[in-house]
């Protein structure tokens, strides 16, 4: 196996992505225009060709339009990441209330869950796989731990509300040691670039991992 690929850089995590918060319309279209161009760069060329200079003439701007949003390169990768997170978090919330209004099976949105959160970590796609790995090492690590305990809470609730005997509400430690397990090893597999995040069979022994703490089968 190839060694792990060495991260874009070596700093501490980045506390506030963006110098100021754009509010009006056109600062509001001048950051998603710079996010877009980011992704793009990524994908297209890699860690090596990332650079803010890189990103402002993708973008169409000047260094300078861009240094009044965002202070360096990390801090882009960063609201990229947040992102990123905050929609995955959406959706997999839509995802459990499906579950709960009996739309879909408790074991289907399982594996619909499982399935979310490895193609956020980078299935398939190289730059929301170098975004995932450079997240893990430039976002604050308060706020990774509040979106597992986000998600946890979801699930538990989700699950309560669905009042199936065979599928019973985690306790709290329940919920934080089947929480830990699956995003560590998400994490581990993003962070070594391992084939797992593309091997079905990783996705399969995820959700049996899950199924195993959380169903309980009729006798």
């Amino acid at each position: 196996m190839p060694p792990a690929p060495q991260p874009l850089v070596q700093r501490p995590p980045v506390a506030e992505p963006l110098r100021k918060a754009p509010s009006q319309t056109r600062a509001l279209r001048t950051v998603d225009t710079l996010c877009e161009a980011a992704v793009r760069l990524l994908e297209t060329e890699g860690e090596a060709g990332f650079t803010t200079n890189r990103v402002a003439q993708r973008a169409g701007y000047s260094i300078g339009t861009l240094y009044q949003y965002f202070p360096s390169k990390e801090a882009i990768v960063v609201a990229l990441v947040r992102r990123q997170r905050e929609r995955v978090m959406r959706e997999l919330e839509a995802l459990l209330a499906c579950a709960a209004r009996g739309e879909c099976s408790p074991e289907d949105a399982l594996q619909r869950y499982v399935r979310r959160l490895i193609e956020a970590f980078g299935r398939g796609q190289r730059a929301q796989r170098l975004l995932a790995r450079l997240g893990w090492t430039l976002d604050a690590p308060a706020l990774i731990v509040q979106s597992m305990d986000e998600g946890s809470a979801q699930i538990i609730a989700a699950i309560e509300r669905l009042g199936d005997p065979q599928w019973p509400a985690p306790d709290a430690m329940g919920m934080f040691a089947l929480s830990r397990a699956v995003m560590g090893a998400v994490r581990a597999a993003t962070l070594e670039d391992h084939p797992a995040l593309d091997d079905p069979r990783f996705e399969a022994a995820l959700v049996a991992m899950c199924r195993g703490l959380l169903h309980r089968p009729a006798r």
